[in-house]
């Protein structure tokens, strides 16, 4: 699976974990937004993957927040 492909399902798996957050504690509960911040994260460093058409020219530490 290359990295465009984790990073999808990095990115679904964050955006559940969030809304389940949202539900349960509200849009502006701090476990909703940390969520919110490393979905926002995910998606730039696929953005960054999408556009250089290259899974090997994102860093590590861009994609550090995928745990």
């Amino acid at each position: 699976m290359g990295l465009k492909n984790k990073l999808k399902v990095q990115m679904e798996a964050k955006r559940q974990l969030m809304i389940v957050s949202a539900n349960k504690y509200g849009l502006t509960s701090s476990e909703t937004i940390r969520y919110s911040q490393e979905l926002d994260q995910l998606m730039n460093v696929y953005r960054q993957v999408a556009q250089s058409g290259e899974d090997h020219t994102v860093s590590v530490n861009d994609v550090s927040c995928m745990n």
